[in-house]
């Protein structure tokens, strides 16, 4: 018994001496990855921490507007002639985006931003389930960050000096 302690203390303390070094020579890089990472950006958005339960808008569409079924007593008017239907495609009550409105799908969620010739606007942010959403904006770029414990989404527009381009990562 005494032979194995005696193998057994000191490679223990030559062992916890060198965890110690160790720890010793990368605390600072560690500190400085988790406070990067926790630390706010200095100009930052709200923070949407899930997905929107349903769609924005009322839930129910009114009734129309009716009219009256007779001319009012004492007139005698021509029946109106009845308008030409006309062949349109906006039966769809769905509004539809502008042209220049483009999605851009992620890991983390889907962007949708309105690209003008001078410059970006955040139409959107939806995160997906587990991630949540911040939205960085200065002169001449807007940054939409999709967060979760251990994976980062972004889009990225930048259009200072420049034509309007946008770029998404993921890591």
């Amino acid at each position: 018994m005494r032979r194995a302690m005696s193998y057994v203390a000191p490679w223990a303390a030559v062992t916890a001496l060198a965890v110690t070094f160790s720890w010793l020579g990368v605390r600072d890089v560690v500190r400085g990855a988790v406070s990067e990472r926790s630390a706010p950006p200095p100009i930052a958005g709200p923070i949407i921490h899930s997905s929107p339960s349903g769609l924005p808008g009322p839930t129910s569409i009114g009734s129309p507007t009716s009219r009256p079924e007779s001319p009012p007593a004492g007139k005698d008017e021509k029946p109106s002639p009845e308008p030409e239907p006309t062949a349109r495609d906006d039966d769809d009550p769905t509004p539809k985006p502008p042209d220049n409105v483009r999605s851009y799908a992620t890991r983390g969620g889907r962007a949708a931003m309105s690209i003008e010739k001078d410059r970006v606007r955040l139409v959107s942010a939806t995160p997906n389930p587990g991630y949540e959403t911040r939205v960085t904006q200065a002169g001449g770029w807007l940054r939409v960050d999709f967060l979760s414990d251990d994976r980062t989404s972004s889009v990225i527009a930048s259009w200072y000096g420049q034509d309007p381009a946008v770029k998404v990562y993921e890591y």
